[in-house]
């Protein structure tokens, strides 16, 4: 799971919910027992055209049966296990919603091309996809016979609106939605529009090339005891393909829904292909030590009270063609960050694979241990390449951080666990970056969520799992050179003396996903013993005299992101200046040591410099933001929106991505901490061999703007449940430098306590043409003009660029490795067809 979809992110998969869901029943005995099999209903929402049953219907001449522990692919010539290395295919490319279902056949084609590419077998689909999805593999799996991409579909669900699975209402429409993507998908329905849902006339049979059924979603533990509160006593079951001996009412609901499809299936078209639910850890049969609250008492993120046991249910019929029934198997999704238990527990983090020691692996040990005598398919897996990390793992497989290569290598990893421990087969998520997700992080200050799908939030790791990426070439490599700023004009330049100042010139574009600053020095500003001498005319007004010696020691940027009039109006210590804007964001740049020998910087000792944002400590950008304190951390209870002040003091971005736990045993686990404004050497800021040149590249996201297509910024008004937002008027910069020590780009910065303060000729200042500075005793007063303000173009339709991240280079050697350890196994027949 990736946790951490909203509940509104769910919603907009399908739009509009399934009719469904009354108040729920009252309890009695006759409630709280299974209600009969309600029959096929006479559906408003899809009719088929053709008779059923079908008299085209005949036995196939091969299938994906689902039986042992593996999936076999079966033919009268006889069976041979094969294991599944597919991917995940959404339904959302940028600028849509999925439930728009924005995607042409040539899209489709185009996408199974590329998974056919990688070495995969299989592709999954989340909900019936249009018409079209459907002709396109059938298409492309004519045009190779012998190595089809069989098909995972998925019949997805809503939540009852009680949290009753057992109300009637809900069901039927549940398993209404069952039986339309039978016909749709054996070519023989014509569905109808509905908001959120794909409709047509779904004429392309792709039945043959079915391996199987995923009933469901990742079902809520609240949802689940609620069930099992009104119906106890719901405990048997038999059905014509699936019964329960003794269960839960949650598992018996479920084989009462495999057995509905199953049964519906075989009747119409001669045969039930294999079936499974959707399932995921949180409610997983084993028992997890870690999880628990203090106190012991039942908890709101307990990932261990419920359990949803895919071995109760017990198929009543031979897997095999002979049967009509091609069987049943467990179908989990498991990444390696979550739920916790995963990583806390000391028996699964003693587990090693080829790369060392493996929670995952181990957990992944346990759970195929659990379903012995069922295939399990890990039906979701995978690393996000977002910039920042959303959970921490201790093996370094972490939820987002990971650069393209790096999601490549920990994907392959990941398979190579999941094929090493048993499973049967597993489905890595995804195919391509999907930008209308939002991730837990960031939910509060990525706003307005209508407009989600139109910008790119390189920060969310929800948006960014995949293989396929659709951002244009950045508008600023982040290298420190300059020829891709040409046609930039500066936004502030020294009009001094050349040399007077450390700083030369201020830069600052844009493009869809980050601001872009660029900061040039005069020579020698990092590295001189002096400074040249009295400053002469031409300078700006009221500006100290050069400094007596000394290497720049800091370099910082203020940014006036929404409103002059709110924000801190004291730049950080140890400076000792105040500014006419209110910087809600400032930028600091320790800038590393020049080699002694050479002269050059060395960019690879990147210990050596580092550059670090901070927020206004008045000021919040994220429910789960801590601050530092003498007794730890503490959550952020500032506002989401600038706050007029003359503090002087600024926050680093730390983020609490792991929440604290406690083990039955007492065992405290801590939560751990991200520092987001931590800014990636050579991707989000570089310093050019010179020293004369320095490039940074800021995510949106980090800047408290919550859609840069509309130019929205977070700006919350109290006592409100939506997240409102305001339009800026333009960023207002300012750059400073300074001689002074006393400045920390790291998360205890960014001022170091008990520092001395910056004398004024020790501190240097850069703004827009008109700005002017004032020095009184020993303070700088710095004025700029508002109306000199950085404003973007904001736009409706995203510019897109598809292409392969270079992390799908490593998936398809490892699909290619598998799919070459598989040829010895083949049996006559299938070389053949090949």
């Amino acid at each position: 799971m990736r946790r951490p979809l909203l509940e509104i992110a769910t919603c907009l998969l399908l739009g509009a919910a399934p009719a469904c869901a009354g108040e729920p029943a009252a309890r009695s005995p006759a409630a709280s027992r299974p209600s009969p099999a309600l029959p096929p209903a006479a559906s408003a929402l899809w009719t088929s055209p053709r008779p059923v049953p079908d008299p085209r219907a005949k036995t196939p001449d091969r299938a994906v049966c689902a039986r042992g522990d593996r999936f076999e692919i079966v033919t009268a010539a006889g069976a041979r296990s094969f294991f599944i290395r597919g991917v995940n295919l959404g339904a959302a490319p940028p600028g849509h919603f999925p439930g728009e279902f924005a995607i042409t056949k040539d899209d489709y084609l185009r996408w199974l091309r590329f998974a056919r590419d990688l070495h995969a077998n299989a592709i999954r689909v989340y909900a019936l996809h249009p018409p079209a999805f459907y002709q396109a593999l059938r298409e492309e799996n004519l045009a190779h016979p012998g190595a089809p991409i069989w098909l995972f579909q998925e019949v997805w669900t809503e939540l009852p609106d009680a949290n009753d699975f057992w109300d009637r209402a809900f069901t039927r429409g549940f398993e209404d939605e069952t039986r339309l993507a039978i016909d749709a998908v054996h070519g023989n329905a014509v569905v109808r529009s509905r908001p959120g849902h794909a409709s047509g006339t779904y004429d392309a049979d792709v039945s043959p090339w079915l391996a199987g059924w995923l009933l469901g979603r990742e079902w809520e533990p609240f949802a689940v005891r609620r069930t099992e509160m009104l119906h106890a006593d719901s405990t048997r079951f038999r059905g014509s393909y699936f019964a329960v001996d003794g269960g839960t009412p949650m598992e018996v609901w479920l084989a009462r829904i495999c057995d509905t499809g199953a049964s519906y299936e075989a009747t119409r078209y001669g045969v039930a292909h294999a079936v499974s639910f959707v399932n995921w850890p949180t409610l997983d049969p084993m028992r997890h030590p870690t999880e628990t609250e203090l106190g012991g008492a039942q908890a709101e993120h307990d990932e261990d009270a419920y359990s949803v046991d895919p071995t109760r249910i017990r198929p009543a019929r031979r897997a095999e063609i002979a049967s009509g029934f091609l069987g049943y198997f467990a179908n989990y999704h498991v990444y390696p960050y979550y739920p916790d238990f995963m990583n806390l527990d000391p028996g699964y983090a003693r587990y090693r694979d080829n790369h060392g020691a493996c929670s995952y692996a181990g957990y992944l040990t346990d759970l195929k241990a659990h379903t012995r005598g069922l295939p399990l398919l890990i039906g979701e897996y995978g690393v996000p390449s977002s910039r920042r990390i959303a959970h921490v793992q201790p093996q370094g497989i972490h939820h987002g951080g990971a650069s393209e290569e790096e999601q490549g290598a920990q994907d392959a990893r990941l398979l190579e666990d999941i094929s090493g421990t048993g499973c049967a087969g597993s489905l890595l998520f995804a195919l391509f970056d999907e930008w209308f997700k939002v991730n837990w992080l960031v939910q509060r200050v990525e706003w307005p969520r209508d407009r989600d799908p139109i910008w790119h939030n390189v920060l969310d790791a929800e948006e960014n799992y995949g293989l396929i990426a659709f951002d244009p070439p950045p508008a600023i490599r982040v290298d420190g050179e300059t020829d891709d700023w040409a046609g930039v004009a500066p936004y502030a330049r020294a009009t001094g003396r050349a040399g007077a100042s450390p700083l030369s010139a201020l830069y600052v574009t844009s493009d869809q996903s980050c601001l872009y600053l660029r900061v040039d020095l005069s020579p020698g500003a990092l590295s001189r013993k002096s400074r040249p001498g009295p400053r002469r005319g031409g300078e700006p007004r009221g500006s100290p005299p050069a400094a007596p010696g000394g290497a720049v020691r800091a370099i910082g940027v203020s940014l006036d992101v929404l409103d002059p009039a709110r924000g801190d109006r004291r730049l950080p210590a140890p400076l000792r200046a105040t500014w006419s804007r209110g910087a809600e964001y400032v930028l600091l740049i320790q800038p590393p040591e020049r080699g002694a020998a050479s002269g050059v910087f060395d960019r690879s000792r990147r210990s050596d410099g580092s550059a670090e944002l901070f927020i206004d400590g008045s000021m919040n950008y994220s429910t789960y933001a801590v601050t530092r304190t003498a007794r730890g951390f503490d959550w952020s209870q500032k506002p989401f929106r600038p706050v007029a002040n003359k503090d002087g003091l600024y926050s680093p971005l730390l983020i609490e991505t792991n929440r604290e736990r406690v083990a039955r045993d007492g065992t405290l686990y801590p939560a751990k901490h991200v520092d987001w404004g931590r800014l990636a050497p050579q991707k989000e800021w570089a310093l050019n061999a010179a020293g004369s040149t320095i490039e940074v590249a800021i995510p949106w996201g980090l800047l408290s703007v919550g859609d840069p297509s509309s130019l929205a910024v977070v700006d919350d008004k109290p006592g409100t449940r939506d997240t409102e937002t305001t339009v800026t008027r333009g960023i207002g910069l300012l750059a400073w430098a300074t001689t002074a020590a006393g400045f920390a780009a790291d998360s205890l910065g960014p001022s170091l306590p008990g520092a001395r303060a910056a004398r004024p000729e020790e501190s240097y200042f850069l703004g827009p043409q008109e700005s002017s500075q004032v020095i009184s005793g020993q303070e700088v007063m710095i004025t700029t003009p508002e109306s000199a303000s950085y404003l973007w173009n904001g736009w409706e339709t995203p510019i897109t660029r598809e292409h392969t991240k270079r992390s799908a280079i490593r998936i398809r050697e490892a699909f290619e490795g598998m799919e070459a350890r598989d040829e010895p196994r083949q049996t006559g027949w299938d070389a053949e067809r090949r």
